[in-house]
């Protein structure tokens, strides 16, 4: 179903409207609903202040009865008053004790604990009010005589100091509360007539509005843009036509935008068309410069595949340099490492040997010590022996001697005899002794000569060692030199391997560059003939606008009316 503009514009103008009938008419019913409610509740409190009069009225003229009257016949005028169909008056003492009621069973009885359903105290409460203020009111709730359940009821008291009393009556709020239901029926009828008549009155002026609305929709916004309508359907590709432009408003101004849309796509229309025969005529040359393109870069492609393909082996190559590279520089390192090591305990070698050579000169020192020493031993034994020579002559001259004394020598003879064996076994020591002492020396000088020997070994040794050790030191300076040679033959080898990498990626980039330049030179011929042929049915499809100078002078004449 089509919805026009008109029908668009009245229904919002309706809502609108209804809306903000709806609007006033909720308020002023609110308004009215508040006071109904005002005008119950006021004529509530007029009712409850007009019940309290009367019944402060008749307590007060009970107590005027009682101030005249003895007491017994006060109590019995008060008990006869009434008022209403179920108002009495009651008198209590300021002990809650009730003096004078209707029911005469609570006549002489404590009130004190006489309690509502809530928990109040009534005759008591009311007692304190009335000797402390002298009168006053209680709510509270009590059951009417003859009937169920509680309901709200006020009291009004007043003390009579000279008795020590207090007279009371009270009233139930249930004839109150009806009058105001009926008050409030009363006014409900009147508020729904109000209410009845605001709503005739909103429905007539929002229909007038309505009319009001239509007739305006229709003449100032709906007509002119029918008539727009009516010329832009009649457009069919004629680039002449114009808008009148009848109003300054929306619609004048959409005519006037109309009127220069049209003059800015006709001029754009002839540019077009102008750019469309360039475009037709330089569409086949560029046509034959992607063919040529697209030639040029299959070769490229070609060539920089040879050149992908030598690269790789170079490449190839390379890496295999810098793993034998790394190969021999591993091996280098391991070689200068052990001849370190070689060096290091080669070096050890020569201190050991050192220090033999000086044990051995010690020792030697100490064998020729122990010569000189054998030889003056060898010494002393002649002494030894020249002293056993002598001793020997002695003990003979003693012998002698003792043997031209006779008995007195024989003991003496006997010793001198001791002595000289003595001696001679002296003498056989000491000549068993230099026989050692001479193999001793043989065997010194034997040790000494061996020693010597020994230590001029040694020293060679020492001498050797000291010059394999520079040599091991000029093998290890030759091995450094050969591993950082080595391991800047597989740095370069490396670098080498990685420029060489890296050259390939670059080639590789190069020939799918080519590829790529090969088929974006193909995909533009392509374009470029698909775009010959769109030329073609653009020039078609320019040549269905009429273009015309009249279309100008329409809009000037269009403008001015």
């Amino acid at each position: 179903m089509k919805v026009t503009l008109q029908k668009k514009a009245l229904g919002l103008i309706v809502v609108c409207t209804v809306l903000t009938a709806m609007a006033i008419g909720l308020i002023s019913a609110l308004s009215t609903v508040r006071r109904e409610a005002a005008q119950a509740e006021a004529y509530r409190e007029t009712l409850l202040s007009e019940r309290k009069r009367q019944m402060k009225e008749f307590v007060e003229m009970a107590v005027e009865i009682i101030e005249v009257l003895p007491v017994e016949e006060a109590k019995k005028a008060v008990a006869a008053l009434r008022y209403g169909d179920r108002g009495y008056l009651w008198i209590h003492d300021y002990n809650n004790v009730m003096q004078v009621h209707p029911e005469k069973e609570v006549v002489g009885k404590d009130q004190t604990e006489e309690r509502d359903p809530t928990g109040l105290r009534i005759i008591y409460e009311l007692t304190r009010i009335c000797r402390e203020r002298g009168e006053g009111f209680l709510d509270y709730l009590w059951q009417i005589p003859g009937e169920e359940g509680m309901r709200p009821k006020t009291s009004f008291g007043k003390a009579v100091p000279t008795h020590k009393w207090v007279v009371a009556t009270g009233f139930y709020m249930d004839d109150i509360d009806a009058a105001v239901a009926r008050e409030k029926a009363v006014i409900h009828k009147q508020v729904i007539q109000t209410l009845l008549l605001q709503l005739w009155i909103t429905t007539g002026a929002v229909f007038l509005l309505m009319l009001m609305a239509s007739f305006f929709v229709h003449r100032v916004l709906v007509r002119p843009i029918q008539t727009l309508t009516r010329i832009m359907r009649g457009f069919d590709n004629d680039l002449t036509l114009s808008v009148p432009v009848l109003s300054k408003d929306e619609v004048g101004e959409l005519g006037e935008h109309f009127n220069n849309l049209i003059g800015k796509l006709r001029e754009n229309i002839r540019m077009v068309s102008e750019v469309t025969g360039s475009l037709h005529m330089h569409a086949g040359g560029i046509s034959s410069n992607m063919h040529q393109q697209s030639s040029l870069g299959a070769q490229l492609a070609s060539s920089v595949a040879e050149i992908t393909s030598s690269i790789e082996e170079l490449s190839s190559s390379a890496s295999q340099i810098a793993q034998h590279s790394q190969s021999v520089v591993t091996r280098t390192n391991q070689t200068l490492s052990d001849t370190r090591h070689g060096a290091g305990e080669v070096d050890l070698l020569t201190g050991k040997i050192d220090t033999i050579n000086q044990d051995m000169q010690a020792n030697l020192h100490e064998i020729v010590s122990l010569g000189k020493k054998s030889k003056e031993i060898t010494k002393i034994m002649e002494i030894i022996n020249d002293i056993a020579n002598q001793t020997k002559l002695i003990a003979f001259n003693a012998a002698l001697e003792a043997a031209s004394a006779g008995e007195m020598g024989k003991r003496f003879g006997v010793v001198a005899v001791e002595i000289r064996r003595l001696a001679d076994n002296v003498v056989a020591s000491t000549a068993e002794i230099e026989g050692r002492i001479t193999e001793i020396l043989d065997s010194v000088n034997r040790l000494v000569m061996s020693s010597e020997k020994t230590s001029g070994m040694m020293q060679e040794g020492h001498r050797a060692s000291v010059e394999t050790v520079g040599m091991l030191m000029e093998v290890v300076n030759g091995v450094e030199e050969c591993a950082d040679s080595a391991r800047q033959i597989s740095l370069s080898t490396q670098q080498q391997q990685i420029a060489s990498s890296q050259i390939l990626i670059a080639i590789k980039d190069i020939n799918q560059g080519a590829r790529d330049a090969t088929a974006s030179a193909q995909e533009s011929s392509r374009v470029a003939e698909e775009l010959t042929t769109m030329a073609e049915k653009l020039k078609g499809l320019l040549g269905r606008f009429r273009l015309g100078e009249a279309a100008s002078e329409a809009r000037g004449s269009g403008s001015s009316r």
